[in-house]
């Protein structure tokens, strides 16, 4: 087996509790916030939050990597994590295109959507930032 793939399982677990997160987190901004308080202060403390659950799933992920994994398997773990997250993205964007539930939200402004670019990069770090604990 390779150092890489010993960090795809972790990394699997790493890319679904993270959608789960945001797709928990985006309802709330787009139906809750958005409308109170704008898209872009809605998209910020979304972002936080999201910021802050990602780095608690990328913990609990990486108690699946062997004990003193370098940077292979946090590599597969970090690659298979953001695999998983923009799968789903675009199957759920798929499926609310589909559904016609996608022409009533609001179009995102570029600001919005660069707040999820930031999310992604920490995504994708992550992996290599935190500890194997437990």
């Amino acid at each position: 087996m390779s150092e890489v793939s010993r960090g795809l399982l972790p990394g699997l677990l790493y890319g679904l509790l993270a959608f789960l997160a945001g797709a928990v987190l985006g309802p709330i901004r787009e139906l809750v916030l958005a409308p109170v308080i704008g898209g872009l202060q809605a998209a910020l403390i979304e972002g936080a939050v999201m910021a802050v659950a990602l780095f608690l799933v990328a913990r609990l992920a990486a108690r699946r990597l062997p004990p003193h994994a370098g940077r292979e398997p946090r590599a597969g773990m970090a690659a298979m994590g953001l695999m998983v997250v923009l799968a789903a993205e675009a199957a759920l964007g798929a499926a609310l295109d589909a559904s016609g539930l996608s022409a009533e939200r609001a179009v995102r402004s570029g600001a919005e959507q660069a707040v999820g670019l930031v999310l992604l990069g920490w995504l994708a770090v992550l992996p290599f930032r935190v500890r194997r604990e437990g």
